[in-house]
């Protein structure tokens, strides 16, 4: 069973084509708006022709109703040639809008770009918006904060869901080896352990370990003094072979004393090394390759992709859990990030400096919007047929297109009427 259509879905195409049938009825009342009264102008004139006319009128409503004629016909003529040509004849000059799509589309992308998107103009908005003052209210109003954490804790299931965590772990795994692969690691992990065997850190590491290698000579004494008779000649007397492998024993064990002792020439010489290690990595030796190679490999998606697979999923009934509470934790924590977040951007230099970085954000970010705008407009325009082109835009200018030819059937009868006066009156 199919789910049902979001709402929006449905009911922009439903408001699209309710605000268009509105559009055409209105066209289609002011088209007969200015066609009543050039029929009532060529009503006139065929009223001036008539016998029972008295002389003295006749002359002055024929001058009115030709020049109402004229004046209605030449606007009726102009308003049409804009969208077709009048009377389905190829008139030079006529039919502009269709003929000039592709330059009204950029004229009018060149517009919205010039009166919409200037860099100042829209610099000043942001600024008088105040958008760290804005947010700071919000997240400081009670109600409003717990909506926004409630959208938040809402989206947060829906993230965490189990359907797709393998291929989310596998393409997390996949971007870190690719990263990883491109990126020159040595800095870093020179770095890393830089901070290592400068850190308090480092002399119970080795101590831990040379006990631990001191621990395992003593428990191996058996296996040297065996592998010492067994590499030995037969006539060797054993006791001789016993005495070696004690010193073998003693030699090796001394040894791991001096290099758990920062004091001892064995121990520092190999401190010593562990410092310059950093430098050595940082300068590409082969060492550095090879453990590079090893936090590749390690990096790599079947190492970190279970890796990643085991922690999401972890992550994710956990937070799952949590969200089922009321009083969850990640419920507290987000009201607390919210109420943190107002009063740190009721303090001026926060607030400041949040708006310094939206505006900072959105200039850098503008000249690509504008341009992106711009050449969105003009080929939004130009994809259109150019029949439903003219078509829209008539439907939004042609009401207002319908008063010029009203105004002038109007204007023509006055004009008509004061140039008969005139002429009446200079005549004599």
């Amino acid at each position: 069973m199919h789910d049902p259509a979001p709402l929006n879905d449905i009911t922009a195409p439903v408001a699209a084509e309710s605000d268009d049938a509105a559009l055409r009825r209105d066209l289609s009342r002011h088209r007969w708006m200015a066609g009543s009264c050039l029929a009532l102008a060529a009503g006139g004139w065929a009223i001036s022709h008539a016998a029972f006319m008295p002389p003295g009128i006749a002359p002055a409503l024929r001058a009115v109703a030709e020049a109402g004629m004229v004046g209605g016909l030449a606007d009726w003529f102009a308003v049409t040639a804009l969208f077709r040509h009048p009377l389905g004849l190829p008139i030079p000059h006529t039919a502009l809008v269709p003929r000039n799509r592709d330059r009204i589309a950029d004229g009018i992308a060149a517009y919205i770009d010039r009166e919409f998107l200037e860099p100042a103009m829209l610099v000043e908005q942001v600024r008088r918006m105040d958008p760290a003052a804005k947010l700071a209210n919000l997240l400081a109003d009670e109600e409003d904060r717990g909506r926004l954490v409630d959208l938040v804790a809402g989206m947060l299931p829906g993230l965490l869901s189990r359907q797709g965590d393998a291929p989310l772990a596998q393409a997390l795994g996949r971007a870190l080896a690719a990263g990883l692969s491109q990126a020159d690691l040595r800095p870093a992990l020179a770095g890393a352990l830089r901070h290592f065997v400068n850190s308090p850190s480092l002399e119970p590491l080795l101590r831990e370990i040379a006990d631990r290698l001191i621990h395992l000579m003593h428990g191996q004494r058996g296996w040297v003094e065996a592998a010492v008779a067994g590499k030995s000649r037969w006539w060797m007397p054993s006791s001789v072979d016993k005495s070696l492998a004690d010193t073998i024993n003693e030699a090796i064990l001394g040894h791991l004393w001096d290099l758990r002792s920062p004091h001892a020439p064995a121990g520092q010489e190999l401190r010593d090394w562990l410092k310059a290690l950093p430098d050595e990595v940082e300068a590409g030796s082969e060492l550095a390759q090879r453990l590079l190679e090893a936090l590749r490999q390690f990096t790599g998606p079947e190492v970190a992709g279970p890796l990643l697979h085991d922690l999401l999923s972890g992550l994710r009934d956990a937070a799952l859990a949590d969200l089922d509470r009321p009083d969850g934790h990640i419920r507290s924590a987000l009201h607390g990030v919210a109420a943190s977040l107002a009063d740190a951007m009721r303090e001026a230099p926060v607030r400041d400096r949040l708006n310094q970085a939206v505006e900072q954000a959105f200039t850098s970010a503008l000249p690509r919007w504008r341009e992106a705008i711009r050449d969105f407009v003009a080929r939004t325009l130009k994809g259109q047929d150019v029949k439903e082109f003219t078509q829209r835009l008539e439907l939004r200018v042609g009401r207002d297109l319908q008063y010029i030819r009203i105004n002038g059937t109007l204007l023509g009868a006055a004009i008509g009427g004061l140039l008969y006066g005139l002429n009446q009156w200079l005549g004599g």
